[in-house]
């Protein structure tokens, strides 16, 4: 009996262990595979056509000189594709045609819509990035001022490849909280939404005598599925504060005597919308609330005192205010709800949203926001006094 039991028990683990073996039928090559690093997504001109262009990291580096993305003569590390298809699936398959390896989009950085293709309507365009199983969440997604395979053609005068430059140019726009850094799952989130405007970082080409950099410039705002205008620095600013996305970065502040400048680095920032309802009417309040350290002055008033600490909190706290005032006129002026204010009522107020819901375009061009700022100025740095002198 016992060796039986013995003999069973050795079944089972023998069992247990051919399960967990795994195979290599879904495994993919190096030598067999394009590693896509950028998609760029263009208007065709033929209509229900679309323009793709894939950025392809080299696996190989050049012996010689090789031409460039962006026409210059120089050694690569990307190889950039363009097709026309119906559809982003009809261009992936007619890639594959033109290389002798498989498009691989598990390290793609970043998806770029070219403006054209922005105003149009990208909704079409996204089911193939949210569907196909290669494609990660974390994506970046841009908009271009012009054409997406145009920024795809600059060379990155760093990174290896113009994708990976453009990575981490929004990886660090994010610390200094000057645009918003838009991933594919953020984006198609707010594109799912019935009243919350999708927004994405623009970026576009600097031309400086010879050289072309791509930099990160506004930032683009759609109703639905459709870009209808674009926010400046001040307005993208605010709407930061505003959704609490601030993580750092310098509030400018001008001084009374319209001649100095006083610059204060914020170190801790969080804001919260609270909405209300009186009388069948929504309104928002926005409360924000930042820390910061003093970073730069060009007068020479000492403004260690706590009497110059507190003007320059009253200082910032108008600065932050007028940011998300000249954000929030924006989006009226759009009919564009990029706080997404809608869905705060919604969730605090489920009932009332149902009679809201379908004249809320109407509604939110009306809506009453009250914006309170707390901001205070815990440091001076590692001096008190400034350096110039009074007679400066």
């Amino acid at each position: 009996m016992e060796k039986c039991i013995n003999m069973l028990i050795k079944i089972i683990i023998c069992i247990f262990m051919v399960i967990s073996l795994t195979g290599c039928r879904s495994a993919h090559e190096l030598n067999k595979i394009a590693i896509v690093m950028g998609v760029g997504i263009d208007k065709a001109e033929e209509p229900n056509t679309v323009e793709t262009t894939v950025q392809i990291a080299k696996v190989l580096q050049s012996n010689g000189p090789v031409k460039g993305g962006n026409g210059n003569v120089g050694t690569t590390d990307y190889l950039n594709l363009k097709e026309n298809g119906q559809s982003i699936s009809d261009t992936v398959k007619l890639f594959n045609r033109r290389l002798n390896r498989q498009l691989f989009f598990s390290h793609n950085q970043v998806v770029i819509f070219g403006e054209d293709a922005a105003r149009e309507g990208i909704e079409r365009y996204m089911d193939f990035f949210l569907r196909h199983r290669e494609t990660r969440l974390l994506v970046w997604v841009l908009v271009a001022k012009g054409q997406a395979n145009t920024i795809l053609n600059t060379k990155p005068p760093i990174e290896t490849t113009t994708a990976r430059s453009i990575g981490e140019l929004i990886r660090n726009e994010q610390e200094i909280s000057q645009v918003p850094a838009v991933d594919l799952k953020d984006f198609a989130s707010r594109l799912a939404s019935k009243t919350t405007s999708p927004v994405a970082p623009m970026i576009e080409i600097s031309k400086k005598g010879d050289s072309k950099i791509a930099y990160l410039s506004e930032t683009a705002v759609f109703k639905k599925d459709k870009m209808v205008g674009m926010l400046n620095k001040m307005e993208t600013r605010g709407l930061l504060w505003g959704t609490n996305k601030v993580r750092n970065g310098v509030v400018v502040l001008n001084m009374p005597n319209g001649k100095d400048n006083i610059n204060v680095m914020t170190t801790r920032a969080s804001s919260k919308m609270i909405p209300e309802i009186k009388d069948g009417k929504p309104s928002i309040r926005i409360e924000i609330k930042q820390e910061g350290d003093l970073q730069e002055q060009t007068s020479s008033k000492d403004l260690s005192t706590p009497k110059a600490f507190g003007m320059l909190q009253n200082l910032e706290e108008d600065a932050i205010r007028k940011e998300v005032i000249a954000s929030l006129e924006k989006a009226k002026e759009l009919n564009a709800d990029i706080f997404g204010f809608g869905d705060v009522i919604y969730k605090h107020y489920p009932k009332s949203w149902n009679n809201m819901e379908k004249n809320w375009d109407e509604i939110f061009k009306d809506i009453h926001v009250d914006i309170n700022v707390d901001a205070r100025l815990r440091r001076t740095g590692r001096i008190t006094k400034p350096i110039m002198s009074n007679e400066q």
